[in-house]
C-alpha cells in the first residue's frame, strides 16, 4: 500500500526539480547573452529530479532516476558543454 506521504515527497522534489530547470534555461541564456559563465548551483536541477524519480512510489521508477538530470540543461548537458570549452582552450 502506498501512502499520500510518499507521494507528496514525489511531487516536493518533482517541484523543486521543474523550478530549477526552468531557472537553469533562464540563467543558461543570460550567461550566454552577457558572454560569461553560470554557477555550480546548475545542477542541483538533476539532484532534485533524481531525488523525485527514487522517492517516486510507483513500482520500478527508480530506474529512471537519471532521466532528469539528462533532460535538465544545468546538469548533464552543462558538464559536456563544459569539459569541450576546456578540451578547446588547452594549447598543442
Amino acid at each position: 500500500m502506498v501512502l499520500w506521504t510518499h507521494w507528496v515527497w514525489f511531487a516536493l522534489f518533482g517541484l523543486m526539480w521543474l523550478l530549477i530547470a526552468g531557472n537553469n534555461i533562464a540563467s543558461l541564456i543570460d550567461a550566454r547573452r552577457r558572454g560569461g559563465g553560470a554557477s555550480l548551483t546548475l545542477f542541483l536541477g538533476g539532484f532534485f529530479g533524481a531525488a523525485a524519480a527514487v522517492a517516486c512510489p510507483i513500482e520500478g521508477a527508480w530506474i529512471g532516476f537519471w532521466v532528469p538530470a539528462l533532460i535538465d540543461p544545468g546538469s548533464i548537458p552543462a558538464i559536456f558543454k563544459i569539459l569541450r570549452a576546456r578540451l578547446n582552450d588547452k594549447p598543442s
